[in-house]
């Protein structure tokens, strides 16, 4: 995993300078993939192009007859809105050198905001606010005027928190991580309430009803592919491990 390559792969350059970036890897409840999907299926996005590794599982997402790359980019130039998305769990041994990659694409395309989609585990299941971080007193000003409660103390993990990490440095650049509240596996509803304060915060005007209504089959679906993922991957190790124990 140290030496694994990771490139961002565009089908058409695009100059994405002053452009606003919507990261969704998968984390807690699964919230920051399916906001980020959603944005995307409604918000009328193209591809732009994928993120590849040889770090990543051998599994891919089959849809409508076709292959699907695992983690993707699509851009919307009325917006100026740039998602990524990802419907495979980063491995952890990987997340370090994902989370410096994205940063540098993210510097190299001129973007001026990385705003990250996750969930947060309060302890409270009747909680409805949304909690952020930023990474400097400008974007802690902007999410404290749109009424996000900032995190006073506290940890983050994940490819999400290295990169709020890494973009601390870029003063340049507006970074920020909005997080609702968990209470199931696959939360859409956090994910709706995520999308309202998106909604907020960037004058979008994203319509979350549909996906309380479609919430179920997002959720059957991805809880699905990643349960064929691990199973698929234990599969392997076991096979993997048999061929070891055989050719010792």
């Amino acid at each position: 995993m140290e030496h694994s390559s990771i490139e961002f792969v565009e089908w058409n350059k695009k100059n994405l300078a002053g452009y606003t970036l919507i990261e969704g890897f998968p984390g807690l409840g699964l919230v920051g993939t399916i906001a980020a999907k959603y944005v995307v299926e409604k918000g009328g996005f193209e591809e732009l192009g994928v993120i590849e590794s040889d770090g990543f599982s051998s599994i891919i997402r089959v849809h409508d007859g076709m292959p699907v790359f695992p983690s993707r980019i699509y851009v919307n130039d009325k917006q100026k809105l740039v998602v990524l998305i990802s419907e495979q769990i980063i491995p952890k041994q990987l997340t370090p050198k994902l989370a410096k990659k994205t940063v540098q694409w993210i510097k190299s395309k001129g973007i001026k905001r990385a705003i990250s989609l996750a969930g947060i585990n309060t302890g409270d299941p009747k909680d409805q606010n949304i909690y952020g971080i930023a990474d400097n007193i400008q974007s802690k000003q902007m999410l404290e005027k749109n009424g996000v409660l900032m995190i006073k103390e506290g940890i983050t993990t994940g490819v999400t928190a290295l990169i709020l990490l890494e973009l601390q440095k870029e003063t340049a650049i507006e970074a920020m991580s909005l997080m609702g509240p968990v209470s199931i596996g696959a939360d859409y509803k956090a994910a709706a309430k995520l999308l309202e304060k998106l909604n907020t915060v960037l004058g979008l005007n994203i319509d979350v009803k549909p996906l309380l209504a479609e919430a179920k089959k997002t959720e059957r679906e991805i809880l699905d592919h990643l349960q064929k993922v691990k199973e698929t991957g234990e599969t392997i190790q076991e096979l993997e491990d048999k061929t070891t124990t055989m050719y010792a």
